[in-house]
């Protein structure tokens, strides 16, 4: 006997994947959907809610092309703030 293994895309995601999904941090996807700028999420069960991928797909799709581009990641460690709250690397020396 055999089987046929099917594997799908979800077609309802939760907050946290739905933010992913936009390419938006949790807190910017919550703030476009609180303004109504961002699809609001569904109720697919009781009390759990979840957003459609083909809303999310429309509503990313719609957003108006940019001319900007990303910034180039260097691949660099950004600097931490040292124990004297002086930012850069921990020996680093500056000039007067």
């Amino acid at each position: 006997m055999s089987y046929v293994v099917m594997q799908f895309a979800p077609a309802a995601l939760e907050r946290e994947q739905a933010a992913a999904y936009a390419g938006l941090s949790l807190s910017t996807f919550e703030k476009e959907v609180r303004e109504d700028r961002a699809p609001k999420p569904r109720q697919v069960a009781g009390r759990r809610v979840a957003w459609l991928r083909a809303e999310l797909d429309a509503w990313l799709h719609a957003c108006p092309i940019s001319d900007q581009l990303p910034p180039e990641n260097t691949g660099a460690k950004k600097p931490r703030p040292t124990k004297t709250g002086q930012r850069g690397a921990p020996n680093a020396q500056t000039t007067s």
